[in-house]
């Protein structure tokens, strides 16, 4: 948190390049992105957003191929994903490959060309997402409607035997705050 976000960039390239010069790189990289970084600020100032921009230019500035985004949405404003989903389009106009891991059925209808959908570790389905239906989606992620699922949930939050019971629980201290 007390690194500039050039700093914070150059820990990851190459260390015979100073850090004012990959600020630089960055800074002129995330601008044409439309992914605007300030190379003198600190990372601690920054928002959770801005931190995952300094991510994407960190990992832009090696030229990747493929990029792997696991829920990056998360943490971000509509705004924020709006932005990311446009750097994404631009991206995959200039020939990356993108694997997307999201959760987010709209996320993925809306900018996914293909996907993959697993449950468990398992592959339970291949499709185009435009072409699904949010509850398809669900119904291949979770193997079941969505409704189903939550009313098995619900049975069992309605039976009169406790689902679970701990007695006797006991552990040593493991710290002095313990």
């Amino acid at each position: 948190d007390a690194l500039t976000v050039a700093e914070n960039i150059a820990l990851a390239g190459d260390k015979s390049v100073s850090a004012r010069a990959v600020g630089e790189q960055a800074r002129v990289l995330s601008e044409s992105y439309g992914l605007p970084l300030d190379p003198d600020a600190l990372v601690g100032d920054l928002s959770v957003g801005e931190r995952q921009r300094i991510e994407i230019v960190r990992c832009l500035l090696q030229n990747p191929k493929l990029i792997i985004l696991d829920e990056p949405t998360s943490v971000l404003t509509p705004q924020e994903a709006d932005r990311l989903f446009e750097t994404l389009f631009r991206l995959r106009d200039e020939g990356k490959s993108i694997l997307y891991i999201s959760h987010r059925l709209d996320e993925v209808r809306r900018i996914c060309d293909h996907a993959t959908i697993l449950r468990h570790g398992r592959v339970t389905g291949y499709c185009t997402p435009a072409d699904e239906t949010p509850a398809s989606l669900a119904r291949m992620m979770v193997g079941d409607t969505v409704a189903d699922v939550m009313r098995g949930v619900h049975d069992i939050a309605r039976k009169d035997a406790p689902v679970l019971q701990v007695n006797a629980l006991d552990r040593a201290p493991v710290g002095p705050f313990s």
